[in-house]
């Protein structure tokens, strides 16, 4: 079960704004309501006191797979930012959704093509809100 997420008022604000208005084209719409019930049971924090361990919109995180130990660092973004191949995922897949209000040391869990996969964030790396960059 996941945990309630913490988010800032102004990734809330946008990110509903992207739902409700219909601007996502989205392969997966069950994410996108997924995303939209986690979102109406968040708590919303202001940019300036959000913890700098809680995983924001275009915070960059170091991931650990629990099985085989392999780390990778992935980028949350909105969707028209997202660059796999960059390792820029948008937070309207199943790893953004994991991701987004989870914090360090938290585990999370995705579908990965053979079965589910088990991450833990090791430390986020980068968040804009840390960084003082509230307008990204």
């Amino acid at each position: 079960m996941q945990t309630r997420m913490i988010i800032t008022v102004n990734d809330y604000q946008r990110l509903m704004g992207l739902i409700e208005f219909g601007s996502v084209k989205v392969k997966a719409p069950e994410v996108v309501d997924s995303l939209y019930k986690r979102l109406r049971e968040a708590k919303m924090l202001p940019q300036e006191e959000i913890d700098e361990k809680i995983i924001t919109m275009n915070s960059r995180v170091m991931l650990r797979a629990i099985t085989g130990k392999r780390e990778t660092e992935i980028t949350i973004t909105y969707p028209q930012d997202a660059e796999p191949r960059e390792r820029r995922v948008s937070v309207f897949s199943e790893i953004g959704l994991a991701l987004l209000g989870q914090k360090e040391r938290d585990i999370v869990s995705w579908k990965i093509p053979n079965g589910i996969g088990l991450f833990e964030i090791t430390k986020v790396t980068y968040q804009p809100e840390a960084a003082g960059h509230y307008y990204l």
